[in-house]
């Protein structure tokens, strides 16, 4: 028994013993294939360890971080981007594309790197049964990927055109419409971006999206059959006995359309353009145009005075007429229209000249000068021109604008007139500056504003010394201003040799005074000889008398009843000086 006990003892022991050597040899081992690991991996990337591919397994840092830039610059190139027949190449500093290689780097290394013991003994045994890949992580710059991606939205857009209308030959056609197309642009970021990130540079195809018009072929059949009819026939326009025709072409080149809308689709109405009308309606105003007639006074016994009702005129009412041609357009058949016209009412209304008193003679001048037949027509008629005018408060009377044109259509003649220097030629309406001279001393007296006022340039010693005035067509004027509170009537009679104009109205007491000056800066004419052919030598003959220059001051002063001064005029004439001329013969005498 005690032999058998201390076998077994024996036996135990032994076993003990060699679990203990065992683990010894284990522990050994390990503790061997943990330094011989250590030593194999100093200072190096553990094997089984990846990053986007790249096996790293015995590389420094600085080494992994050259292979990583190598397989950045090999795969994570340009990108190509194709659409609608085009491409466009993106490069990774174009989107500024930042790969964190020393990040991965970085993490490569901590993985057997993390300062627990046991930790990285078990990682590093680890990573030879299970290799460890580690992403490669890369970024874009967001904005200049959006500025990319706007930027080819807008070359490749195109916007949808509706069906349209056109005309030849006065025949409307629908045109079909042109489909749209714009980029998708959140695919074609987002598309980019992982091209990119994940450093692979397969060619995007830009995602397109059609956009189909609003308006279809369809859609614009009844306008094409409505702009057929306007274009059917010629339309008539007319007012009164006078009649205009607007051709077929005329209406061809005013057709156009606009988008009437019905919820949110457009349709199409064939209308006449206003403004390509315009022409055609500016020739017509004139046509149209009926001058309004002025409230007049007439005294039929020279005591008396009673009022002649003024006429309102009319103008075309452009507007008006435009949509009644536009209107009448739509018709196929009774395609005349009238034209549309606004009154024009006169300056001076009757009912505005019935609510003056005109029994006040403010001022009245007469000029009287014998003179032949022609001449006496031509003042005749002037005066009849120029007065039975009423001017209201404020108004400017406008003397070569009253008497309109001087033509013989209106009754005018030949007569002397200033055509030059010291120069006096029959000319149309010759004389009419004693009417102008008799109204400017009527106004002058009256104390009325004067605007514009020249003296003759040849001195003309039968009107008043300083109070003469000249009218030219189109040049110089005589103008003055109805400066009271009141209408005035400007009344004239005339027999050709004498003249007297009269203006009445209602006196606000008023009072002129004037005087006349001397002539001062006088320059006696001086002698010119010019070579006269037609004239036997030794022959002299004046050809031309002359004038002496000089100049003079008139003055007027227009003073209210409380002292006020209304007007301080001062009115200079000046007549040049023309030399006398002498024609020297030199014709040879005949032996």
């Amino acid at each position: 028994m005690q032999q058998q006990t201390s076998s077994k003892k024996r036996l135990r022991r032994a076993w003990w013993f060699w679990v203990i050597i065992t683990l010894a040899v284990v522990l050994v081992v390990a503790g061997g294939a943990v330094l011989a690991d250590w030593m194999v991996y100093y200072g190096e990337i553990h094997a089984g360890v990846t990053v986007s591919g790249v096996y790293l397994r015995g590389m420094t840092e600085e080494q992994a971080a050259v292979a990583l830039q190598r397989l950045v610059a090999s795969t994570g190139g340009p990108v190509v981007l194709t659409g609608a027949g085009r491409t466009w190449t993106v490069s990774p500093q174009d989107v500024g594309r930042v790969v964190d290689i020393e990040g991965a780097v970085r993490q490569a290394a901590a993985l057997t790197h993390t300062g627990d013991f046991f930790k990285d003994v078990y990682a590093r045994f680890s990573l030879y049964r299970h290799a460890r890949e580690i992403p490669l992580r890369s970024s874009v710059d967001k904005v200049k990927l959006d500025d990319i991606v706007r930027t080819l939205a807008e070359e490749l857009h195109v916007t949808p055109q509706n069906a349209w209308l056109t005309m030849e030959n006065r025949m409307v056609t629908v045109e079909p419409g042109v489909v749209g197309r714009d980029v998708d642009t959140a695919a074609l970021a987002a598309e980019i971006e992982t091209r990119f990130v994940t450093l692979h540079t397969e060619p995007v195809a830009i995602p397109l999206v059609d956009k189909q018009p609003d308006v279809r072929v369809a859609d614009n059949v009844p306008a094409q059959a409505e702009a057929q009819r306007m274009l059917s026939a010629s339309i008539t326009v007319a007012d009164g006995g006078k009649t205009w025709t607007i051709s077929r072409q005329q209406l061809a080149g005013w057709l156009n359309f606009r988008a009437e809308y019905e919820g949110d689709l457009p349709t199409m109405v064939p209308y006449l353009s206003e403004g390509a009308m315009w022409w055609f309606l500016s020739g017509l105003a004139p046509q149209v145009y009926k001058a309004p007639v002025n409230a007049a006074l007439t005294s039929p016994d020279g005591v008396t005075v009673a009022v002649v009702s003024g006429v309102d005129g009319a103008r075309l009412d452009f507007d008006s007429t435009w949509k009644a041609i536009d209107g009448i357009a739509h018709r196929a058949t009774g395609r005349t229209v009238q034209v549309a016209k606004t009154p024009v009412e006169p300056d001076i209304t009757t009912a505005e000249a019935k609510a003056e008193t005109f029994a006040t003679q403010l001022s009245a001048f007469t000029t009287k000068y014998v003179c032949p037949p022609n001449r006496q027509q031509n003042v005749r008629i002037t005066t009849q021109y120029a007065t039975n005018v009423i001017l209201a408060p404020g108004q400017e009377f406008d003397f070569d604008k009253q008497i309109g044109p001087r033509t013989e259509e209106r009754g005018y003649k030949l007569a002397p007139g200033i055509t030059g220097p010291n120069t006096l030629e029959d000319v149309l309406g010759g004389g009419i500056c004693q009417v102008s001279t008799t109204m400017f001393n009527a106004v002058f007296f009256a104390g009325l504003k004067v605007t514009e006022r020249w003296n003759h340039s040849i001195y003309i010693n039968h009107y008043p010394t300083g109070r003469d005035a000249t009218v030219s067509a189109g040049g110089k004027n005589l103008r003055f201003v109805n400066d009271t509170a009141h209408f005035i009537w400007i009344k004239g009679t005339s027999d050709g040799i004498t003249t007297t104009i009269s203006i009445f109205g209602t006196s606000d007491g008023r009072k002129v005074a004037y005087s006349i000056g001397k002539f001062y800066d006088v320059k006696s004419p001086t002698t010119v000889r010019v070579d006269d052919p037609t004239l036997p030598v030794g022959t002299e003959k004046v050809t031309d008398k002359g004038q002496t220059g000089r100049k003079l001051k008139t003055f007027r002063t227009v003073t209210m009843p409380d002292g006020t001064v209304l007007h301080n005029d001062e009115w200079t004439s000046v007549w040049p000086m023309y030399p006398v001329t002498i024609s020297v013969g030199t014709k040879p005498k005949t032996p």
